[in-house]
């Protein structure tokens, strides 16, 4: 039988080759196929052996996640460990795309108006939730988090996790008005991509020069807005080493060396409103009524002109670059790195860049401390900070949800978490309730974030989808306010006016439906 078998395979391998040399060549593959196996079968009581040819398995596809994110330090280094261990542990390849941060919102939007499965996961900024979960853009986590035993409320600091985590919940929550633990019926849509608030960032060596300093002579960080204003005076120097407060007849503002105060004041995005929203809600101010819709009366109270008046101020009185009215991210960066100001507004995910030698001439000169507020007539200090904390999504037309929520609960591990926060690259602060205390090091970028969100400083403005026109035209006056173009009543008051109009027609007002 093995003869028969040979000869008859043999006569077949000649004819298989004779056809192929006569035949129109063809491209050339490469098939895996299994080795023969012979078996032995019993037909009528008697052996017979057969060869039989497995049916080869089917090739696994391979995953790919895409993840749209945005341009922060942290990006580039959430792709380096992404390749180095979430791969490598569960052979499904990540791709981060971040674009600059003024298209990443538009892009979200085309991909849930064309309900789009080319980007898996969102790091997406939480003033832009409303719109795109009212869209259908986002899936929901809670079932995600019940199928696999896991505790979001627990597990991230509150009210923080709250606020970040579900929509809608109103701003109170964040501030500790409201209890957010009436809140977490509301649906969950995202992980903390990053925790914080803005936050102050200052040279001490310098604060020490000018004689900033506390009993034990060591730089004092500002506690007022009147404090932080004289500090940048006396920070502010021209080429010949004068300043303004010791020496303000002799000073040349046309030769400035360094200012006193560093930010972005543009119009670009949330530019300008980023800088002014500490002074507007310390001073007791609000940007409008979440219950009512109603903003006239509210965003141009008198304690919010007061609040307009002192940040106006900071330009009026040259502690700052005329520029800043047109600066945003890339600039504050680059003046940071290369020494232009003594202090300035920033964030925790800024600070690694501030602090990273290889880029910047300031690293290891800064130190960060909450911000500055306004002192109340019984001498306490009401503080605010601007909030500015991501999420992390789940696309809901992906076609790998699953693939996706393994991406999520490997980065929000503590072992990932804890990678992060120890790369000095990724300016990064983890919002996990036991890598809290870890972070907590006095006068670190990271310190005084998690500080001002467990204080309570933190503030948001709107996450619903009028959120662009609103700003808008908040961004729009409040920039001729900061140069002085108007004044601020005239400026207040014109965006209260234009806001209510948005408001009153939107068909998401209660009123409207």
């Amino acid at each position: 039988m093995h003869t028969r078998r040979i000869a008859a395979f043999s006569v077949f391998v000649v004819l298989a080759m004779v056809l192929a040399s006569c035949a129109t060549p063809t491209p050339e593959k490469i098939i895996v196929t299994q080795p023969p196996v012979e078996v032995t079968r019993i037909v009528a009581g008697t052996p017979e052996t057969i060869v039989v040819t497995a049916t080869p398995a089917p090739v696994k596809e391979e995953v790919t996640l895409r993840i749209l994110s945005l341009a922060w330090p942290q990006t580039p280094v959430e792709q380096e460990l992404a390749n180095k261990y979430f791969t490598p542990q569960t052979g499904i390849k990540v791709e981060i795309t971040g674009p600059p941060y003024e298209f990443v919102e538009s892009k979200v939007r085309e991909i849930c108006a064309s309900q789009s499965s080319e980007y898996d996961l969102f790091e997406y900024d939480s003033q832009w939730y409303g719109g795109a979960i009212m869209n259908g853009c986002f899936e929901q986590l809670d079932p995600y988090f019940k199928k696999d035993g896991l505790d979001y409320d627990s597990t991230f600091v509150q009210p923080y996790a709250t606020y970040n985590g579900r929509w809608p919940v109103p701003v109170g929550v964040l501030t500790g008005e409201l209890d957010w633990k009436d809140y977490t019926d509301v649906p969950l849509y995202f992980i903390p991509w990053t925790i914080g608030t803005m936050i102050l960032s200052y040279q001490p060596d310098l604060f020490v020069e000018a004689g900033i300093v506390d009993a034990e002579g060591k730089a004092k960080p500002p506690d007022t807005w009147e404090e932080f204003l004289e500090d940048a005076k006396a920070l502010t120097v021209d080429v010949n080493g004068n300043n303004l407060r010791d020496n303000p007849d002799k000073f040349d503002p046309k030769n400035v060396k360094r200012y006193g105060l560093g930010w972005y004041a543009c119009r670009i995005s949330d530019g300008v409103t980023q800088q002014w929203l500490p002074f507007h809600v310390s001073y007791g101010a609000r940007f409008w009524d979440e219950n009512t819709w109603q903003a006239e009366g509210i965003i141009n109270s008198p304690e919010a002109v007061q609040g307009c008046e002192m940040f106006a101020r900071f330009y009026k009185e040259g502690v700052v670059d005329p520029a800043t009215a047109t600066w945003f991210v890339s600039e504050i960066l680059g003046a940071a790195q290369t020494d232009k100001f003594a202090m300035s507004f920033t964030w925790v995910s800024f600070a690694g860049a501030y602090d990273d030698p290889s880029v910047s001439q300031t690293a290891g000169k800064w130190a960060y401390a909450p911000f500055p507020g306004h002192q109340l007539p019984d001498g306490t200090i009401r503080r605010a900070a601007t909030y500015g904390s991501q999420g992390m999504g789940i696309n809901a037309f992906s076609k790998q949800k699953e693939a996706a929520w393994e991406y999520m609960k490997w980065y929000m591990s503590p072992e990932v978490q804890k990678m992060l926060v120890d790369d000095k690259r990724a300016g990064f602060a983890s919002a996990r309730v036991d890598l809290l205390d870890y972070q907590m090091v006095p006068g670190t970028a990271k310190w005084a974030s998690l500080t001002s969100i467990i204080e309570g400083y933190g503030f948001d403005v709107w996450t619903y989808p009028e959120y662009a026109q609103l700003l808008d035209i908040q961004q729009n006056y409040m920039n001729l306010a900061y140069i002085g173009q108007i004044g601020c009543k005239e400026a207040l008051d014109q965006i209260a006016v234009l806001q209510q109009r948005i408001l009153d027609t939107s068909p998401n007002n209660p009123k409207n439906k």
